[in-house]
């Protein structure tokens, strides 16, 4: 069982692991003036889910399917997503990413890449190794639901 003490301690870690994704959505929005947070979201999502339905989006972002339509339009207009019919389910249809939209996600993990590296800096080798393994074993599917 988790105690009190470890709820406390490991969500003012994600307070400040927080404030660090902060700054990257600043930088993001630096980078990508263009784009809305929303849009920039929607875009992440793609990037690491691959092509999706509008509900998986709406999800993902809290937002209902009615408010992600827009969304997606406004990407579509500007040539960074398109819908398609999925291959299993015709009735289905999908958003992916573009060329150009990967192209932006890739300018995303730049930024990301750029604070992962003074985020584990301070650590030893093993230590960022052991890091990286918990928070993979964190952010597994029905991870603690143990």
């Amino acid at each position: 069982m988790v105690s009190q003490k470890q709820v406390s301690a490991f969500t003012q870690v994600l307070r400040q692991v927080g404030l660090i994704f902060m700054r990257v959505a600043g930088q993001q929005s630096h980078a990508h003036a263009n784009y809305n947070k929303q849009e920039l979201l929607a875009l992440s999502i793609l990037g690491v889910s691959g092509a999706c339905r509008m509900g998986e989006i709406s999800e993902h972002l809290g937002v209902g399917q009615s408010a992600v339509t827009p969304i997606v339009d406004r990407l579509e207009s500007q040539e960074l997503v398109q819908r398609k019919r999925s291959d299993q389910d015709r009735r289905v249809w999908l958003v992916e990413l573009t060329e150009k939209g990967r192209e932006v996600v890739a300018g995303e993990d730049e930024i990301y890449q750029q604070v992962a590296t003074e985020m584990l800096a301070p650590l030893k080798a093993a230590e960022r190794d052991m890091l990286i393994k918990l928070l993979q074993r964190i952010g597994e599917p029905g991870a603690g639901s143990e």
